[in-house]
Formats: structure tokens, C-alpha cells, sequence
């Protein structure tokens, strides 16, 4: 009585009773098939900024959804999401283009989750259950789902398609990702659309440099230099707990 439609799909999805070397073959599949047919049709030539930003240009209306899922499946296939976010931030300005750079990638990090779930999580969290920074990792998403990965999400020291997989082959809810991971990537998406959008806008103006420009290099500057921070904290913790006399 008490189980969720969430949950029953999420024990369906991920039954053990179907082959995981059938998922694998089936996923692979699917992937080449997508990628021939991607390349057979050339649409692997606008996975530029320009040619991203030529062709939503011409979808009209439908832009921001093809837009969307384009983003989507780019971060299902591994696919670096900086391109995209630029490009959302120059088709759509900073505050458009964030809200569907957000969503963009908040669909493809769902599929990218799902595809390591259904394919490769019990396969993998066998092997790497035992050692100690993955019993920690999945210990934490799981006593603390989204909270957990709010700060994986805000905190850029950590790659977005690796937590995309890496988080799907363990032990955490769908449902404290997909909050964890909507919420925790705006600032950041934010700070890159912004950057996007007032350079494209001074490229308009004849490369002008205005406040807005400036704004933006400083903030991503700063934002840049976060990961460094927190890196060094981290070194000097670990490097005082190993000596007592610190």
C-alpha cells in the first residue's frame, strides 16, 4: 500500500531477473545504431557552437525544445555539455538560456543515470564494493540522497557526466538525484550561459567591452577558481591528518 509508482518502476527497470549481458548488448546496440545514423545523416557536423546556433535558428518556435533534446541526448552519450550550454546562452540569452540549459541537462543526466542502473550497476558496484572511497560515496547517497548530491552538484570539482554514470550504479533514490542534480547545477549553468550570452552580445556590438561583460568574465573567473579552493583545503586536511605534530 504504502510503495510509490516511483519506486515499482524503479524495482521493474532494474529486475535482476532480466540477463545484464542482454541489457549490455541490446544498450550497445541501440548506441551504434544512433551514432551510424547520426553520422550517415551528417548531423554530427553541427555539433559546433555555430552550426548548433544555425540550426535552432531556423526551428522557429520549436528551437528551445529541439534545443532541449538535443542537450539531452548529448549528455546520454557522454558528450561534453559546455558546447551546449554556450550555445544555449547565445540563442537564448542568460535567463532563457539557463532555465533550458537546466532542463537539458537535467533530462540527459536522468537518462545517463538510468543507463548505468539498468546496464552496468551490478556488474560494477560488485567490484568496487570494498573499497573504501566508493563505500563511502554510495554510504552517503544513500543515508543522505540530496543533500549529498546537492554539493557533488554545486561544488565544480567533480565531472558531470562521471556522477551522471557513476551515481546510477549506486545505491541512491532516483528521486534524491533528480532533485539533487536539478537544483545543484544552476549556479553553475548560470554562470556559463551568463558568460555566453554578454560575449555574444559584445561580438554584436563590434567585440564593445561593457559592465555585463565584465560581470560575467569576473563571475566565471571566480567560479574557475573554486575547484583550486577546495582542492587545496582538501589537501592540507588530509595532509595534517596523516601528521599528529600539525
Amino acid at each position: 500500500m504504502g510503495t510509490s509508482y516511483v519506486e515499482k518502476g524503479d524495482e521493474f527497470l532494474t529486475d535482476k531477473r532480466i540477463n545484464p549481458k542482454l541489457k549490455l548488448v541490446l544498450f550497445l546496440v541501440v548506441f551504434i545504431a544512433v551514432v551510424v545514423a547520426v553520422r550517415g545523416a551528417g548531423l554530427d557536423e553541427y555539433l559546433s557552437t555555430q552550426r548548433l546556433g544555425a540550426l535552432l535558428g531556423s526551428m522557429g518556435v520549436w528551437a528551445p525544445v529541439v534545443f532541449v533534446l538535443i542537450y539531452a541526448a548529448a549528455m546520454m552519450l557522454g558528450l561534453p555539455g559546455t558546447v551546449f550550454t554556450v550555445v544555449g546562452g547565445l540563442a537564448f540569452g542568460k535567463w532563457y538560456g539557463t532555465i533550458l540549459n537546466v532542463v537539458g541537462a537535467t533530462i540527459g543526466a536522468s537518462g545517463a543515470f538510468w543507463v548505468a542502473r539498468l546496464i552496468v550497476k551490478e556488474s560494477l558496484s560488485k567490484k568496487l564494493k570494498g573499497q573504501k572511497w566508493f563505500d563511502k560515496f554510495d554510504t552517503g547517497l544513500k543515508e543522505n540522497g540530496i543533500s549529498y548530491m546537492l554539493f557533488v552538484r554545486l561544488v565544480p570539482l567533480f565531472p558531470f557526466n562521471g556522477l551522471n554514470f557513476g551515481s546510477g550504479i549506486t545505491g541512491v533514490s532516483f528521486r534524491d538525484y533528480f532533485i539533487g542534480t536539478a537544483i545543484g547545477i544552476i549556479p553553475a549553468t548560470f554562470v556559463f550561459t551568463n558568460a555566453a550570452a554578454e560575449i555574444g552580445e559584445s561580438a554584436a556590438a563590434g567585440f564593445k567591452l561593457t559592465g555585463g561583460m565584465i560581470s560575467a568574465l569576473l563571475l566565471l573567473g571566480v567560479f574557475s577558481l573554486i575547484p583550486v579552493l577546495i582542492k587545496r583545503r582538501l589537501d592540507k586536511k588530509s595532509t595534517g591528518n596523516g601528521n599528529p605534530g600539525d
